[in-house]
């Protein structure tokens, strides 16, 4: 196949290329920008590995193993009530099949979770996310992806893998906002592709469509918003193309069956009622109708704080893109030759690749200051910018030469502006502190702190492989091993911090 022979090459090339501009970020030590969702998937797939996951009924746990770790929420689950009978507290806020995936590789590898080898999966990620950026293009305009390499489709290729927000979240950060992206990026491909060609009555189609569905609300709620897109643009359109009727009668039953799996399988760990109310006190905090009981104008105000911060996060992941999208505006506007014109199915790809982000930011507004959940948008800027690529190509406005430095100089400006986000300095601290709790209680005592945070960061305690209680004082600390019946325990008195050297005082009790 040329694909293969010819243009597969090309393109893990500037892949490559893209991971040694990474190379100073990738297996160092967990620090800041959202790499604490690496260390909670980290620790959810050490567990399963080092005991089991058939001893966790395949649930997401956050506890360690120690019996004096149990009945301890680090970060699990915010109503405290997803905690099963043996006192292990399980993270359900997202489905589980982003800790499988990766999970079942390691163990059929036989290699433990840890930061590298989950990196090196999240970039596994990002190349499959930007080949399917290449036969999104290719589709587009009507190129078969299996023939020569097509120029505009590499571009898009290209600058999909050095965006900054997807040299990030598709290196050092996974965790299920993650890796529902590649899925959603396949999704959207498979459905257009469906659409565009008319083959709602393939068994083929229908088959891959269904299982990127299933395996994408089976990952994030995402995938929900996906399928109520899907949704409802063949309900616009079943009346002209019955074939839609397909469509729709796939995507309601495969939403109905991965939330029914969904809801049971979570319900197997304290009951269907601690599940309900861990996730509806999930949305009153990410939501977008947090903070009602304030009164209206303190919402309004937050509401447009929250717009502010959504907006500002796009702005720094996406800034060297709107640059290229104005000055193609400006070129356009100067050049007769030039005109912007979308056909029917770039206005299908807008809606397939536009409306699920949308409506993600519009219910979850405030989940959506995580600047990761603009990651989403980069399948729509990438594609985008591949297809006014080859419009500008083909009218001739701007010579091929002065289009290819611009190419140049465009990747670098993309690779600068990453670096400025995340400098690659060494920032030991998690590790550090989460070490000192690790080697300072044997297994059998508590480990307590009075980390001013209250709980200690997800990275500390990846680290530390041990959970830890927070107390203010060492009267706490007695009170709390008197209620959970413990004899012996460790409170460590954080007094100084900095990057490479951690400064406490350490109490052993013993009730």
């Amino acid at each position: 196949m040329d694909f293969i022979k010819r243009t597969l090459p090309i393109l893990l090339g500037i892949f490559l290329l893209s991971v040694l501009v990474r190379l100073p970020q990738l297996n160092r030590p967990l620090a800041g920008h959202h790499e604490f969702c690496t260390a909670e998937s980290l620790r959810v797939m050490q567990i399963w590995y080092d005991n089991g996951i058939e001893k966790y009924r395949f649930n997401p746990v956050m506890t360690f193993n120690h019996e004096a770790d149990k009945r301890i929420n680090n970060h699990a689950n915010q109503s405290g009530k997803m905690i099963d009978a043996e006192g292990n507290y399980y993270y359900v806020s997202h489905p589980p099949f982003a800790y499988y995936f990766p999970y079942a590789i390691f163990r059929l590898l036989n290699i433990r979770p840890d930061v590298l080898p989950l990196q090196v999966f999240n970039l596994m990620l990002h190349f499959i996310s930007g080949l399917f950026v290449y036969f999104m293009v290719c589709l587009l305009s009507f190129n078969r992806a299996r023939a020569l390499p097509y120029r505009s489709a590499i571009i898009a290729f290209a600058l999909y893998v050095f965006m900054p927000v997807t040299m990030w979240f598709q290196g050092n950060v996974y965790m299920s906002d993650m890796a529902v992206h590649t899925l959603y990026i396949i999704g959207v491909y498979v459905a257009l592709k469906m659409i565009i060609r008319q083959k709602f009555n393939s068994l083929k189609y229908i088959f891959f469509y269904v299982l990127v569905l299933g395996l994408m609300i089976y990952t994030s709620w995402l995938g929900l918003f996906f399928a109520f897109g899907v949704l409802v643009y063949s309900l616009l359109h079943v009346r002209d193309i019955p074939g839609f009727k397909t469509l729709i009668w796939s995507t309601v039953l495969v939403t109905v069956l991965t939330v029914q799996l969904i809801i049971y399988q979570y319900a197997q760990i304290n009951g269907p009622m601690a599940y309900l109310e861990e996730m509806i006190g999930r949305y009153l905090l990410r939501g977008s109708f947090s903070d009602t009981d304030h009164g209206l104008l303190y919402f309004m105000f937050g509401y447009l704080w929250l717009l502010k911060t959504l907006l500002y996060n796009y702005v720094i992941h996406y800034i060297v893109v709107f640059a290229l999208i104005g000055l193609f505006i400006w070129i356009a506007g100067t050049h007769k030759k030039l005109k912007i014109v979308f056909s029917e199915n770039g206005y299908r790809f807008i809606w397939l690749s536009v409306m699920p982000v949308v409506l993600l930011h519009i219910v979850f507004l405030n989940y959506s200051t995580h600047d990761f959940t603009a990651l989403y948008a980069s399948l729509f800027f990438s594609v985008l910018l591949g297809i006014l690529y080859d419009k500008m190509k083909k009218s001739g406005a701007i010579p091929l030469r002065n289009m290819r430095i611009a190419f140049v100089v465009t990747i670098l400006l993309l690779t600068a502006q990453f670096y400025a986000m995340n400098p690659p300095m060494e920032k030991a601290r998690y590790k550090n502190l989460g070490h000192l709790y690790g080697t300072t209680a044997a297994t059998d005592e508590m480990i307590f702190s009075n980390d001013s945070e209250g709980s200690p960061e997800p990275q500390v305690i990846f680290y530390a492989q041990r959970n830890v209680q927070f107390a203010k004082d060492t009267t706490e600390v007695l009170t709390i091993m008197q209620q959970r019946k413990r004899q012996k325990g460790v409170f460590i008195s954080t007094q100084f911090r900095d990057e490479g050297v951690v400064v406490t005082q350490e109490f052993h009790l013993q009730r």
